[in-house]
């Protein structure tokens, strides 16, 4: 496929992205991290800014909508398969990616993943500059290295020189960004210094200081969550610790989970060939391009491996290894030309069937999203839940709205939370009753109002007495009087999959005989 052509198709996908995200649900942590943008710190409970940052500014263009929200992931998603079409050669092998779930529904879903992708992709993309800077010239040698497609490069003697500070700044920049978006970009510092070490100790003296001194830009630019948890006497980065950490079921059938979920997001064929990428290591890391490839690929997907045999992972984590393995897909697909012709039948084809899997779920999904699968109970219908949870939150604000007057509101989730203030509720999370998040770092809990309304699926008391059994109970409830105001149903596909509801919870006070408890707006139940 030609620069152009690749050009076009990648333009037509961008459209295609920009017309999805405004018809998928929208996940209650996209709302979330909406919440984050609407409030800007140095950083977050649950993750560095980037996030937040990214959706201020679409949101600041496209107003806030679903795809104010979401266009910041349309875009970081066509950057991504740019910088993965300009590493590829041949690009055939990209028709397979753009048909799994990271590049479809995944694309326009706005994560934290979201800048992390966008970031770890150009900082691969800077790394491959460098390189080739600092590596005899790969594409203009005399004879062809055995299986890979790509050529021998010149003497050491004719390597160019040390790339300018000004490059090594930009990686720094790049790097910094990355980890203002998750922290899981840090895993780019060791992967990127070994495809360093690949050049040699010779060639220690060209590159030790700029690399040093990207690392120092990169340091400056991710300050602000060191500034943030200093303020916060480091607590969001323990519990993000505790939670990377966490090895609750190690074994090989947490390995086996995290390994079938590579599979449904990217197929077999990341995980089949890690083994050949380590048996062709010597040959694919003599060109530039690849040697980056394969420490940004293998290094991270053998860390989250390991990683997950030590209790569960979770899915997404991997996504970074594979934005360099198409490359070198590419490449283990043009070694098979010097094979017999039986084997490489059989292998050309195997490589295409491994996007089978995911192919598929991108196909049983689409169909779904079109017309609900009567297969699938209601229970497990995930994604006509999130519409129809969506519309519930909208009538529970145009309840509220209609009663300007109404006491504070408080729910159990910051998914909740989110929900609602995105339809114009300012809800708060009551802190203690489910985890920690953004929401509970501001100083406001029940027992500061005499009275407050209360919305989950359940009273505040069973929740209560659950967290008492595990040796958590704090007592939200203590001075309160509690009745039903509304009730709000999830039905979809004639069933009810469930009921949220919305209480005032008021301490007893003397009040004249014609007031109301909530301040006379809600004398009825709905």
């Amino acid at each position: 496929m030609s620069g152009r052509w690749f050009a076009v198709g990648l333009a037509g996908l961008f459209v295609l992205y920009t017309s999805l995200a405004g018809r998928l649900p929208v996940l209650d942590d996209e709302l979330y991290y909406w919440c984050w943008s609407k409030d800007l710190q140095l950083s977050y409970y649950d993750h560095p800014p980037m996030t937040a940052l990214m959706i201020r500014a679409s949101t600041a263009v496209f107003g806030d909508t679903v795809l104010g929200v979401r266009f910041p992931a349309c875009v970081a998603a066509a950057v991504v398969l740019g910088v993965i079409g300009w590493l590829t050669r041949p690009r055939a092998v990209l028709f397979g990616t753009v048909f799994t779930p990271l590049f479809t529904f995944g694309a326009v879903m706005v994560t934290p993943d979201t800048p992390l992708l966008l970031f770890w992709s150009l900082y691969l993309a800077w790394l491959v500059v460098v390189h080739r800077r600092l590596t005899p010239t790969a594409e203009h040698g005399d004879r062809h290295i055995s299986g890979t497609g790509f050529r021998q490069g010149l003497p050491a003697a004719e390597m160019s020189q040390s790339p300018p500070l000004w490059l090594w700044m930009v990686g720094g920049v790049l790097l910094g960004c990355g980890i203002l978006g998750k922290y899981t970009s840090g895993l780019a510092v060791p992967a990127g210094c070994a495809s360093f070490l690949l050049l040699g100790v010779g060639s220690l003296r060209r590159w030790a200081i700029g690399y040093a001194a990207h690392l120092a830009v990169a340091f400056v630019v991710s300050s602000p969550i060191l500034i943030y948890n200093w303020r916060a006497d480091f607590a969001p980065l323990l519990y993000q610790w505790r939670h990377a950490a966490a090895a609750d079921e190690p074994g090989l059938k947490a390995v086996g989970e995290f390994l079938g979920v590579q599979v449904l997001l990217t197929g077999t064929l990341p995980l089949v060939l890690l083994p050949w990428v380590g048996w062709r290591c010597r040959t694919l890391v003599a060109d530039p391009r690849l040697r980056v490839c394969v420490c940004l690929y293998a290094l991270p997907l053998a860390f989250f491996t390991w990683k997950s045999s030590r209790g569960p992972l979770e899915g997404n984590w991997a996504l970074v290894s594979y934005l360099a393995f198409w490359p070198l897909a590419a490449a283990w697909f043009v070694a098979l030309r010097g094979m017999n012709w039986k084997w490489r039948w059989f292998w050309v084809w195997g490589g295409r069937l491994a996007f089978a899997i995911p192919a598929g779920c991108v196909a049983v999904l689409g169909a779904h999203l079109v017309h609900p699968l009567p297969v699938l109970p209601v229970h497990n219908d995930r994604v006509t839940r999130q519409y129809h949870r969506f519309d519930m939150a909208a009538a529970v604000a145009d309840y509220l709205k209609d009663h300007p007057d109404h006491p504070p509101v408080f729910t159990d989730t910051y998914q909740n939370v989110a929900l609602l203030r995105f339809h114009g509720i300012h809800a708060r999370q009551e802190e203690g009753v489910h985890r920690p998040s953004h929401f509970t770092q501001l100083p406001e809990r029940m027992r500061d109002h005499p009275a407050v309304l209360y919305f989950s699926n359940g009273p505040l008391e069973e929740k209560e007495d659950d967290r008492k059994v595990k040796g958590s109970f704090a007592g939200h409830t203590a001075g309160f009087e509690r009745r039903l105001i509304a009730e709000f149903p999830i039905a979809f596909r004639g069933e009810t999959y469930d009921t949220y509801k919305l209480w005032c919870y008021q301490k007893p006070t003397p009040r004249p005989p014609d007031s109301h408890p909530a301040g006379g707006v809600f004398s009825s139940r709905k």
